[in-house]
């Protein structure tokens, strides 16, 4: 499961972040980390665009991050 699979407003624990090294950090860096919680603030029409919070922080992430990302319903 991964967070194109979530709903607005489902929290979820991220299992593991498969991409590339760069994009890996720079989400690391913004709170969505292995073990860390998010949660689906707004998914944006057609699900091209997912409004997250992780930790303190809120990120907008395109599609093709939010397949990279693994997550396991709460």
């Amino acid at each position: 499961m991964n967070i194109t699979d979530l709903k607005r407003g489902d929290r979820a624990i991220v299992s593991a972040v498969v991409c590339s090294p760069r994009l890996k950090e720079r989400l690391r860096t913004l709170g969505v980390r292995a073990g860390g919680v998010l949660r689906v603030l707004k998914v944006s029409f057609f699900k091209k665009t997912y409004l997250l919070q992780a930790g303190g922080n809120r990120l907008a992430v395109r599609r093709e991050v939010a397949e990279c990302v693994s997550v396991r319903k709460v």
